[in-house]
């Protein structure tokens, strides 16, 4: 009964609140402080919507006058309205599909998310002269690896394409992981399990000195993070 009653509770206040905010986000997309400021709260209303504790750790370690490429892994839905907790505004990377929804697809597109096709491999080279561009600008990148959400918090294969634009961009990769949102919100389900969910800030990894050369080297550096930290029991949330 709790899980029916927190599933149909957060779920209207998804769609109320998205309602509510279109016609701010309309107006206000060109100020992305105030965009960035409006993120932060919904991100918050929505996690106590969900019943969910949260722990964030290691975020004195983002510098908000730096651009990043933060890299985090993917374990639910939950992930998102975690990282709204970022002191910086983040541009997020997503598949095209997400831009057909209605309202939500506006939405995105109001707050400079970058579209991401990756059936089409001349558009997603693309995205990422885009995503580049935005980076070079001040702007800071956020890219699931995985490219997908895991099933059981496990660590999916890494894709290369964010180590690329890192390298291509320059700017510093910023590895945040996240431990026990899956189980708030596992993939395949939208009901909703209140829980405790563990955000984990990484020093950032400098690129400005690669070149495409040093992508894998790159990759393992970063997969390795996400491991050690993922298999540290210090790390899992505490159950509520």
């Amino acid at each position: 009964m709790l899980v029916l009653f927190r599933t149909i509770f957060f779920w209207s206040t998804v769609f109320s609140s998205l309602l509510f905010l279109v016609p701010f986000l309309f107006t206000l997309q060109s100020r992305p402080k105030a965009i960035h400021w409006i993120e932060q709260r919904w991100g918050r209303l929505l996690l106590f919507a969900g019943g969910v504790k949260t722990e964030i750790q290691g975020m004195e370690k983002i510098d908000p006058s730096r651009s990043y490429i933060i890299m985090a892994n993917h374990q639910s839905y939950f992930d998102i309205f975690l990282l709204l907790f970022s002191p910086v505004l983040i541009r997020w990377m997503a598949k095209k599909e997400l831009f057909k929804i209605p309202v939500f697809g506006s939405i995105l597109r109001w707050i400079g998310a970058i579209e991401v096709d990756r059936e089409n491999k001349s558009k997603a080279y693309l995205s990422i002269k885009q995503a580049v561009d935005k980076i070079r600008k001040g702007s800071t990148v956020l890219i699931f690896p995985e490219g997908t959400r895991s099933t059981v918090g496990e660590l999916l294969p890494f894709s290369k394409g964010g180590f690329s634009l890192a390298i291509l961009a320059g700017a510093p990769i910023l590895p945040i992981t996240i431990n026990g949102s899956c189980k708030i919100m596992p993939k395949g389900s939208y009901r909703v399990f209140p829980g405790s969910a563990t955000l984990s800030v990484h020093s950032p990894v400098e690129t400005l000195e690669l070149t495409l050369k040093d992508r894998d080297q790159l990759q393992k550096k970063i997969k390795e993070i996400f491991q050690n930290d993922l298999k540290d029991p210090s790390s899992l949330p505490v159950a509520s």
